[in-house]
């Protein structure tokens, strides 16, 4: 077994059984200053977004670089890393290394075992440049180190580097999603957008699709995860860690309609993997209940209570009236906050009546919502053929069930006090970034907080089929 240069904490995040982010990302290193080693003295280079060397191929660029010492490696460090066994095994010297093993001695806090090596040379993201680097004149009279691209070439996971050649990294700058369509030439469904950025984006998922397709197949393109490079832009170039597909950092069922939120790059999916993980982003949703639903006054809570609870209650009045569910799904903690807003007659409905209900869940389990509504307060969703317990209720099973994912608010992944490069994008670009939300689709803001804490805000129209159920009069609304 090999042991690592360093041994890192990996990162952990909620998304791991959605997709493997080593195969999905493009890894990226947000460091601005790279060092070149020459043979007499190390030379410093500063790298800009536009200047990156190019690549192979030249679509690709080189963000990171290193040259082998002359004398070759240090034995003691190779010694310290490796086994008795690896070592002998792979034939290590100070002078004659393979590639997965150099790159470990090189950027060992990037590459914390030869199966992350060797992976990163198989994406052909490692490239090698034979011989010493050219030299060129720099500014003010200086010089510079640059890649001679007769003497550059892509490595295999087999070779092995001697001392002053040097190995780099190479990505793409520039990201297009024309690769992930396939020979398709349209979308396979409309998908609106309700926000997006370089980093993050907002969709409205249609009722009847699901976000990924099942591991053994079943919806084929009929899914968000497949329509998403149709509709979304891509990056512009120089953002870094961009997803190779954007994909969606959590689920809504099949039968659910509504707010989708979607990752553009790795550190925006960390960032809202754990957002969703803490309970951070703010959901709300609004659904038909079949049945006149009661309001017990032992569950009863205000919104300055609901608020405490975590949940986003907007500008309600701290008089108004919320109700609590606090019951356990499966052994764990499910909690849902809710009102109603309205009730209709409706001929088979339970006591001939259905109400609209806003629903906010604080934890997200399966089917919560659906099964909060059916098993604690015995009015399942309209239409919902899981839970509706049969009888009358298979007459209004039509439409399927009703509810839908219409307001979400949560933390920008980028613009935020933690990343300095996205807090300064923010700080300059703020205004033009308030503004192009004016071109969306629904209702979305975002606002700067007095902690300096950014949040995106979204709101969608309720589908077409909530308003055709039968609408009574308007003293028929809850006072």
């Amino acid at each position: 077994m090999t042991s690592s240069p360093n041994k890192t904490k990996k990162a952990t995040t909620t998304m791991e059984s959605m997709m493997d982010s080593e195969e999905d990302a493009i890894d990226d290193d947000d460091d601005e200053e790279q060092t070149l080693q020459g043979d007499e003295e190390t030379t410093s280079i500063t790298i800009v977004d536009d200047l990156y060397p190019k690549g192979l191929p030249d679509s690709n660029s080189i963000i990171k670089h290193s040259t082998i010492p002359p004398s070759g490696f240090d034995q003691s460090q190779i010694s310290s890393s490796f086994t008795p066994e690896d070592i002998e095994r792979l034939k290590l010297s100070p002078d004659n290394v393979t590639v997965p093993i150099a790159l470990m001695l090189l950027w060992p806090d990037q590459y914390g075992s030869q199966t992350k090596a060797r992976k990163e040379c198989r994406r052909r993201k490692i490239l090698v440049h034979k011989g010493p680097l050219l030299e060129v004149p720099g500014e003010g009279g200086g010089k510079k180190l640059t890649f001679d691209r007769e003497r550059l070439a892509l490595v295999k996971v087999i070779d092995r580097v001697k001392p002053g050649e040097t190995l780099a990294i190479q990505t793409r700058m520039t990201h297009n999603y024309s690769e992930c369509k396939n020979h398709h030439k349209s979308a396979p469904f409309h998908l609106p957008i309700i926000y997006q950025d370089d980093h993050v984006a907002i969709v409205n998922k249609p009722e009847g699709f699901v976000v990924f397709s099942h591991k053994h197949g079943g919806f084929g393109r009929e899914n968000v995860y497949s329509c998403l490079p149709w509709v979304l832009e891509p990056p512009k170039a120089g953002v870094v860690s961009v997803l190779r597909r954007p994909s969606p950092v959590h689920r809504i069922d099949r039968g659910t309609s509504g707010l989708l939120v979607v990752a553009k790059t790795k550190p925006a999916m960390v960032e809202l993997g754990l957002a969703f993980k803490e309970r951070r982003v703010k959901k709300t949703y609004t659904a038909i209940v079949n049945g006149d639903i009661k309001e017990p006054k032992e569950t009863s809570i205000s919104s300055d209570e609901a608020k405490k609870l975590g949940v986003c209650i907007g500008n309600e009045r701290e008089t108004t009236s919320w109700q609590l569910i606090e019951h356990a799904l499966e052994e764990q903690s499910a909690v849902t906050i809710w009102r109603p807003l309205r009730r209709w007659p409706l001929e088979n409905a339970r006591n001939d009546t259905v109400s609209l209900v806003e629903l906010k869940p604080k934890t997200g389990r399966y089917h919560q919502l659906r099964r909060h509504m059916a098993w604690v307060r015995g009015c399942p969703l309209l239409g919902d053929k899981s839970y509706d317990g049969g009888g009358l209720a298979k007459t209004l099973r039509n439409e399927g069930f009703y509810l839908c994912s219409n307001k979400v608010t949560l933390e920008h992944p980028f613009y935020h006090t933690r990343t300095p490069a996205g807090k300064k994008e923010w700080d300059l670009n703020k205004r033009k970034i308030t503004k192009e939300m004016e071109s969306l689709d629904g209702n979305s803001h975002i606002t700067e907080e007095e902690d300096g804490t950014i949040l995106i805000h979204c709101e969608i129209d309720l589908p077409a089929k909530f308003g055709e159920v039968e609408v009574v009069t308007h003293s028929d609304k809850i006072k």
